[in-house]
């Protein structure tokens, strides 16, 4: 069975297809569909938490195109900023750290260019406060489970050398090697020094959580790009 965080990946691409493929183009998500994406997948940012005018809000933040439509990569933005939501929430409360499993197939990975996804900077902070409130439901659906399991796989290694909000080249490496294990047995010491330095985007030689996050969005784009090409290889969910 493949690790949780390379589960956790498979979900949020599994996720998005369940939704896009309903109504207009199959590789994004309409308006409808997005909608009814966080009723089922994330309720707090659903109809019985979210008013018509904060829903359209959150529809123009994520629609950086101003397509009306969501694509796989402004979905996997808006999920980053979910996640850097309940990191902060654990860095203040480190006892409620979230450490349940999720039993998901997942695909192999990849990495992307950090340039396409400098916009991370530019996003509403608001939204992912509000993503905090994911903490007060119970952590009921896959995609939920999943944005936990990224957060949780990053203390896991970060604490133990050095800033413990941070991993270390030697952090990296070993996350690298038990959590992603379809990607680190691709990557030699020189590639991994190369994606140190580009994760590194403070030049500290340490790798913070949102630059971790990045990485991750990354690698579910390639995911998703492989996915689109070779449809009848993407993982069933149960």
């Amino acid at each position: 069975m493949a690790c949780p965080l390379e589960q956790a990946l498979a979900v949020m691409v599994t996720t998005f297809h369940k939704y896009s493929g309903k109504e207009g183009d199959k590789y994004k998500l309409s308006k409808q569909e997005l909608k009814e994406l966080l009723n089922k997948e994330l309720p707090v940012f659903g109809s019985k938490q979210m008013d018509d005018a904060e829903f359209k809000r959150l529809m123009n933040d994520l629609d950086h195109d101003k397509d009306s439509e969501v694509d796989f990569k402004e979905y996997v933005c808006f999920l980053a900023c979910i996640t850097m939501g309940f990191n902060e929430f654990f860095r203040d409360c480190p006892t409620k750290q979230h450490r349940k499993k999720v039993f998901i197939k997942s695909p192999q990975g990849g990495f992307a260019p950090r340039s396409d996804l400098h916009r991370f900077a530019l996003v509403n902070r608001g939204m992912r406060l509000r993503a905090v409130g994911l903490l007060l439901f119970p952590m009921a659906s896959p995609l939920e489970q999943a944005l936990a399991t990224v957060v949780s796989t990053f203390h896991k290694y970060s604490g133990k050398e050095g800033d413990k909000y941070k991993l270390s080249k030697q952090e990296l490496k070993e996350m690298l090697t038990k959590e992603l294990p379809s990607f680190s047995r691709q990557t030699s010491e020189a590639s991994l020094q190369q994606l140190m330095n580009h994760l590194d985007s403070n030049s500290d030689s340490e790798v913070d959580f949102q630059e971790y996050v990045i990485f991750l969005a990354c690698m579910a784009m390639m995911c998703n790009d492989f996915f689109q090409d070779c449809p009848d290889k993407m993982p069933r969910r149960k």
